[in-house]
């Protein structure tokens, strides 16, 4: 087990999915898990409200490591968390030296005083040094109402306007310093779950002993009357006067009960590093209905939101009921598609979650939204992956959902070679739906020449989509440069300031007969562009399912690709063009967690040679294309996958029912 799996489940997958936490906080540097926890507790409550509640205890002992010791003039060090805020805040660390001493001084009290409410770490700071804060600074005082606590003295030292207020050297000043922090500067800075633990009940003591004033009532009476004096209370006449004031504010008497009835804010341990993890196991704790919740990004516009609004169908097809949770895409993806809309729940009303999402963006679900979706509810993953075998840093992702669903036989073995979770291959459906008819000229293409297209989203990584092998294998098929050939190359969410983008629009325009069609369409014209061209080239190096190869072969395109990965399910020599390929290394950067892994590299000259094939041998292609229809048409129509659905859930919700039911 390395350090990375020893982490909780939560801060495991924070860790996984953002490249700016692994930047900070990387294994080699000693300290990085006490920093990595450090950072749960500043930013996990406010990024992730709902796994931060899972993990509410961390090693405090590893927080409290001192950094710089405690001194006759500062009873309290610098601690590891302490130093970590520091560090991280620009405003702090400009404000205070810690090579100064009164700097450091001054940065401990500004750490208890404006720090621990700020970052709200109450139930991380030691009931010792709470204790300590609330301590008085003069044991040996006899009189309680010019009595400092540490923690009152530090705000008075920290915060400016204080010191312009009460001059603490003034006995009577101390009074109304105090009347001021236990009436309104408790409540005003966030101090009320410091004395949580300790209320100050001896402001309900009488002053003096055997009177008819509290203590909380002189100083309430001396803060809000700043001409008044202590010594007026001797006069039995003022000390009524008191009395009949304290009644007539009745505020200063509500504020005081709220703060002497606090509970103990203590929280309660759920686990700590190291803590052995349980797989999620589905328990119904009460009998939901027949159904399937959709989680997915119904509305992006992309391949994955496809596999979502094509399940939805199929299951519709089947007469199984179910709603849809939409996910938000990220920020380059346009999400306006509408065919799902009308049903939106967020509140996953039935029995079983298929997540139509990457494994890695169901963790981000689970952490993101909490376990509240995935809680009494059997969970499918329907994960797409690319690669031959599921990361080894994200197995934990298993532990989230209860079985995989494998859109391909190659994605089918990806995760066998690895999972202790049932894996079913569940193939997707394939649907164009409407469309009108499209001339060349809505995209700008020439009339008569024959169109290679390949489409592909720039998001879905250009070393896997490989779209330089279709350039050179364009350029050797066709090399005079007068043929009456044309390559289209359709991609969206580019980045046009991306180095990677600029470098192969580069490319690409070194032969003015290769267009480059850089648009987020609407999905029915993205079909129209399908209808208008004349054949479908993949070169991928790897593909988890092969969506716009099977669309194309709906549309009666000859389909020439990499003969690897989830396409040879449905693409052989008798349904389209398989093109041979060498298996090599992915290289760093190429793919997400792809170091050690292999995939396919087409080879450019047989895709030459395919690419001839199919533009002279037009009787040939026809067969093909004639298989190639039947094929999907008859494997991948919504009736055959949503009938393989509809068994699939019904045996699960069987079992599941039968255990409620013993």
């Amino acid at each position: 087990m390395n350090e990375i799996d020893q982490l909780p489940r939560e801060l495991r997958f924070a860790w996984l999915l953002r490249d700016d936490v692994r930047a900070m906080f990387h294994p080699t540097d000693p300290h990085w898990k006490a920093n990595l926890d450090i950072w749960w507790l500043l930013n996990g409550s406010k990024d992730y409200p709902s796994a931060a509640r899972r993990v509410e205890a961390l090693h405090c002992s590893r927080l409290s490591e001192v950094v710089i010791a405690a001194s006759s003039a500062m009873p309290f060090p610098v601690t590891l968390l302490m130093h970590y805020i520091w560090r991280n805040r620009e405003d702090i660390s400009t404000r205070f030296d810690l090579n100064n001493t009164t700097d450091t001084e001054d940065f401990v009290k500004w750490f208890y005083v404006c720090g621990v409410p700020e970052h709200n770490l109450f139930d991380i700071i030691t009931h010792t040094s709470i204790a300590s804060l609330l301590s008085p600074t003069t044991p040996h005082n006899q009189h309680a109402l010019l009595t400092l606590n540490y923690l009152a003295l530090y705000t008075w030292q920290s915060l400016a306007h204080l010191q312009n207020e009460f001059d603490i050297a003034i006995p009577n000043d101390v009074i109304r310093f105090l009347g001021w922090y236990y009436f309104e500067g408790i409540e005003n800075l966030g101090h009320a779950p410091y004395w949580a633990h300790r209320p100050p009940r001896w402001l309900l003591d009488r002053n003096p002993p055997g009177h008819d004033l509290t203590n909380a009532c002189v100083l309430a009476w001396l803060w809000m009357h700043p001409e008044a004096n202590i010594e007026a209370l001797k006069a039995p006449d003022k000390r009524g006067e008191i009395a009949r004031w304290w009644t007539q504010n009745p505020d200063h008497a509500a504020c005081l009960g709220k703060l002497l009835s606090q509970k103990t804010l203590v929280r309660k341990a759920n686990r700590t590093h190291g803590a052995p993890e349980r797989r999620h196991q589905t328990i119904m704790t009460k009998p939901r209905p027949f159904g399937v919740n959709i989680v997915g990004f119904a509305r992006g516009e992309l391949g994955i939101g496809e596999d979502s609004r094509m399940a939805a169908l199929a299951l519709r097809q089947a007469g199984v009921p179910f709603s849809v949770v939409n996910i938000a895409c990220g920020q380059n993806t346009r999400q306006n598609d509408r065919t799902l809309d009308a049903f939106l729940n967020d509140e996953a009303p039935y029995a079983v979650n298929l997540f139509c999402l990457t494994g890695m963006d169901t963790a981000r679900v689970w952490l993101e939204s909490g376990s509240g979706l995935f809680e009494d509810r059997y969970n499918i993953g329907y994960w797409p992956w690319e690669l031959p075998e599921w990361p080894a840093e994200w197995r934990d992702a298993y532990n989230i959902v209860d079985e995989i669903w494998a859109s391909s036989n190659y994605t089918k073995e990806s995760y066998l070679r690895s999972s202790d979770i049932p894996v079913h291959l569940m193939p997707m459906a394939v649907h164009l739906g409407p469309f009108p008819q499209h001339v060349r000229h809505d995209f700008g293409l020439p009339k008569t020449d024959f169109l290679f297209l390949y489409a592909f989203d720039f998001n879905s990584y250009l070393a896997r989509k490989n779209p330089w092998a279709a350039i050179r294998a364009f350029r050797k098929a066709f090399p005079k440069g007068t043929e009456r050939v044309r390559l289209v190359l359709k991609t969206m969410n580019t980045q046009l300031q991306s180095p990677l983008w600029q470098t192969f629009a580069h490319e690409a325009s070194h032969d003015n007969r290769i267009l480059l069609l850089n648009a987020t369409l609407e999905r029915q014209h993205v079909t129209g562009l399908f209808s208008v061209c004349d054949a479908y080239i993949s070169p991928h190096r790897a593909e988890g399912f092969g969506r716009t190869l099977a669309e194309a072969m709906l549309l009666g395109k000859p389909v020439i690709a990499t003969n690897y990965s989830g396409n040879t399910d449905f693409l052989n020599e008798s349904t389209g063009y398989p093109v041979d390929y060498d298996i090599t290394p992915v290289q760093p950067g190429e793919y997400p967690y792809g170091a050690g892994m292999h995939w396919a590299d087409p080879d450019i000259e047989h895709l030459a040679w395919r690419m001839l094939e199919v533009v002279n041998n037009r009787k040939e292609v026809a067969n093909r294309t004639a298989h190639a229809f039947k094929a999907i048409s008859t494997r991948n129509n919504f009736q055959t996958i949503g009938a393989g659905y509809r068994e699939r859930i019904s045996q699960i919700l069987h079992k599941l029912h039968r255990k409620f039911n013993r």
